[in-house]
């Protein structure tokens, strides 16, 4: 006779755990192309060439997650941000943000959706109008949209503030009044006002101190668990997109290179390039920066106008040989969410 015990004939099946659905994208760009014409000729202009800012360009965003996008200074990243929120017309591709066509917009229909996406400029400075005190720079947005009375707007302005960390009584301050770090938090002010669904912060550290960069990512961090928040983070700094982002793309003269986790691309990078970039941040334990390999890139990087043939990073690459000349490498799949664009498996 079996001893198991039996259950009650009234009792509920039980039910496996289902895994939590994955998060759907909010951010989706197809080959996303910028393109800036090269003019020549006084009286007749004519086009003699195209600058390739950004040539076929493709990721997404999770809805409230963080893709950090990095590489050096003119690899296109900036433009890529600024063509994403139509700051750029492209040239090609397409951009759909909550599965609305970003790109087919236009008019009246393209300046309402933009209260959805908001940008956090590098130069917090240069980004806020100097003539306009606090209370009048975070009640544009609203105003440009019809949204409340100046009571309401008042009102949302200093709840605002107060979720960036600045009080009530610097409503009435000059952008010029305040600290590089205080005008930052200004800045991620205005962007928030129209609760947005999506933010790019286009190198939102860069011009701060080291101090108060922590701040200010801590404080990015803070929003987004808020708010709801989802991030496209635009830097050169590799230790700043490790901290913030939950997925990295690195991109190489106007194209993507690698793309994968946050923790997999630091802790295993496919892409000579990735390798590179890695190689120069500094380590804090004298044993490992003495011993880790070092990569030197040598020559400069070339011309967007005139980009080179084959793989785009081959004339820089210590590892090219004369397939990388004649071929683009294919974008590929090289482990679970690990992509890259190379011959070889490095």
């Amino acid at each position: 006779m079996s001893t198991e015990p039996q259950a009650p004939e009234d009792a509920e099946p039980q039910v496996p755990d289902e895994p939590a659905p994955a998060a759907e994208p909010l951010l989706e760009v197809e080959d996303l192309e910028v393109h800036f014409p090269i003019r020549r000729g006084i009286v007749v202009e004519r086009v003699v060439g195209h600058v390739r800012a950004v040539d076929g360009v493709g990721l997404s965003v999770d809805a409230g997650g963080t893709y950090g996008l990095v590489g050096e200074s003119g690899c296109g990243k900036t433009t890529f941000g600024r063509a994403v929120l139509r700051l750029e017309e492209p040239t090609a591709g397409r951009v759909r943000l909550g599965g609305d066509e970003v790109t087919a917009l236009k008019g009246e229909r393209l300046r309402r959706f933009r209260s959805r996406m908001q940008m956090v400029f590098q130069d917090p400075l240069g980004s806020l109008n100097p003539r306009h005190n606090v209370d009048m720079l975070l009640a544009e947005p609203l105003k440009v949209h019809g949204i409340g009375s100046k009571e309401e707007r008042r009102k949302l302005a200093v709840e605002t503030l107060d979720a960036v960390g600045l009080p009530k009584s610097v409503m009435e301050r000059y952008p010029h009044e305040f600290s590089g770090g205080q005008r930052q938090r200004l800045g991620i002010a205005r962007a928030l006002m129209l609760r947005p669904d999506l933010i790019v912060c286009d190198e939102p550290v860069s011009a701060l101190d080291v101090s108060i960069q922590a701040q200010v990512m801590n404080l990015l961090e803070e929003l987004q668990g808020e708010f709801g928040l989802t991030y496209l983070v635009i830097a050169h700094d590799l230790a700043v997109v490790r901290h913030l982002s939950d997925r990295v793309g690195v991109m190489y003269l106007g194209k993507l290179v690698e793309e994968a986790d946050s923790e997999a691309i630091y802790e295993n990078p496919r892409h000579p390039y990735t390798k590179a970039l890695l190689s120069a941040v500094p380590q804090p334990n004298p044993e490992i920066e003495a011993t880790r390999e070092r990569i030197i890139l040598k020559g400069d990087l070339p011309s967007p106008a005139n980009p080179p043939s084959g793989c785009r990073f081959r004339t820089r690459c210590p590892w090219a040989e004369d397939v990388c000349a004649e071929v683009e490498p294919e974008w590929r799949e090289t482990a679970a969410g690990h992509k890259v664009a190379c011959h070889f498996d490095l």
